[in-house]
């Protein structure tokens, strides 16, 4: 089963500009900058898609993400390291979400810390998306406006659209 990435670039315009995951990995593995986007935090559609044997395409992920680029354009390595960091300390407390938090070691301090990471990630590397917005990112990438999106989305942003499946959509910030 074909699995493939697609970037799209919110514009200061809010226009949304498709850059190529060839282009985007070479900045990331800090093989060939995007003198572009240097120095500046930009908007950042990502997407997975997959498809079977002669089927159209379909949504698997989508994020809305701030990615920061160092003087030169490439992606920005302790801002990177930040995020991934804001993740790992996101999920501290799943330990303690199989039952009661009170009384469990250390499950007090280590919901506080997730939460406060959670926030931290939200605030520093995710952004959220207007209804046109998410409209156009499916229009980009080819796909049903009535398609469920695999994300968190407040539902009021995406009218028309079904509700996430059994267990919902997570907000994904890569």
């Amino acid at each position: 089963m074909p699995v493939w990435r697609r970037y799209l670039v919110r514009e200061a315009s809010g226009h949304l500009t498709e850059l190529s995951s060839r282009l985007f990995d070479r900045a990331e593995d800090r093989v060939a900058p995007l003198p572009d986007f240097a120095g500046q935090c930009v908007d950042v559609v990502s997407a997975v898609l997959v498809a079977e044997q002669g089927q159209n395409p379909t949504l698997a992920e989508m994020s809305f993400t701030k990615l920061y680029f160092d003087a030169v354009g490439f992606v920005d390595r302790g801002k990177r390291d930040r995020m991934i960091r804001l993740m790992l300390e996101s999920c501290e407390d799943r330990r303690c979400r199989s039952g009661p938090v009170t009384g469990r070691s250390g499950c007090d301090d280590a919901v506080r810390r997730a939460g406060r990471a959670r926030a931290r990630l939200a605030s520093e590397f995710g952004w959220q998306p207007k209804p046109a917005e998410v409209t156009e990112v499916l229009h980009r990438l080819d796909l049903p406006v009535s398609s469920s999106i695999p994300f968190a989305v407040p539902p009021a942003l995406v009218a028309g659209v079904p509700p996430h499946p059994a267990g919902g959509g997570r907000s994904r910030l890569h």
